[in-house]
């Protein structure tokens, strides 16, 4: 791709996108970032002067030009599945809508390509709410006919800190004997795939890490660099203890049932990182978890 052209990034300050953000930057390719918050336009600041604050579920209608000079479309946006990161916006909006807004907002503008980051289970695991949001943004951009890349990534490690909170806290809970099998990917790993893929790439790609770990091999690291105990909670009560958020917090029930559905199943990619588990656990500064 010429560097002339500018691709428009949305969910840039995540810890993927910020990764995503910075990659195109060092290779001189001119950038349109969204954020809905002042703190995202100022940690984005130092990469581009093209930063568009708005709210892509909300105000579709702030949406209207961004489109404009835009060949690619890069989307990491969607909401995080951290226990410890709550807010008030479900699934289906934060992941589905916000992304389709964008979408209308561009698609007739002449934009060439699109990269998603989905979830792997999006195709399989659409009685969930998690995978549903995703998989209803996969079919859009689908239908749309634009050339286009869906990464479904098995799991970030980054997404395990809640794991390594927990171990601050002295446990680390694993649902069911812990056999089932995974390898997450580094998000720095995950950025450089994506920005690979800005040209061209199969249609649908399932990354993962460079090694496979059982759940429990995983926690027993965790509990390597921190400590804890290791709690295994049998299937059966899990799933009787992840129907009370039901009642008290939609939200908190949804990312329950999706964490007990993607670690006691095998979450397998292709093995497309470089960076282990074990490193980043060696580079994890455990001082900036709550």
């Amino acid at each position: 791709m010429n560097t002339a052209n500018k691709i428009l990034i949305a969910g840039a300050t995540g810890d993927l996108g910020l990764e995503i953000v910075k990659l195109l930057h060092e290779k001189g390719y001119r950038l349109r970032l969204i954020t809905r918050s002042e703190e995202g336009v100022r940690k984005l600041s130092k990469y581009s002067d093209d930063i568009w604050k708005v709210d892509a579920a909300e105000n579709r209608e702030d949406l209207k030009g961004i489109g404009e000079n835009i060949d690619v479309f890069i989307s990491a946006l969607g909401k995080s599945l951290s226990l410890f990161r709550p807010n008030n916006d479900d699934f289906i909006k934060s992941d589905f809508i916000a992304n389709k807004n964008i979408l209308d907002a561009i698609k007739d503008s002449g934009i060439s390509r699109i990269l998603y980051v989905s979830i792997k289970g999006a195709d399989t695991a659409e009685d969930f709410e998690i995978a549903k949001a995703h998989k209803l943004f996969e079919e859009e951009i689908q239908a749309s006919g634009i050339s286009h890349s869906i990464v479904r990534p098995v799991g970030l490690y980054s997404g395990l800190n809640d794991l390594a909170i927990m171990a601050k806290r002295q446990v680390i809970p694993i649902v069911g004997d812990g056999k089932a099998e995974t390898n997450s990917i580094h998000h720095r790993d995950l950025a450089k795939l994506i920005v690979d893929l800005t040209d061209e790439g199969p249609e649908i790609i399932e990354p993962g890490g460079p090694l496979i770990h059982t759940r429990l091999e995983m926690a027993e690291m965790l509990k390597e660099k921190i400590g804890g105990k290791i709690l295994q909670i049998p299937e059966p009560m899990a799933e009787i203890g992840m129907l009370l958020p039901d009642f008290l917090d939609s939200e908190l029930g949804d990312k329950l049932d999706y964490y007990k559905y993607v670690t006691t199943v095998d979450m397998i990619g292709e093995k497309i990182g470089t960076i282990t588990y074990r490193e980043y656990l060696e580079e994890l500064d455990i001082k900036e978890l709550p």
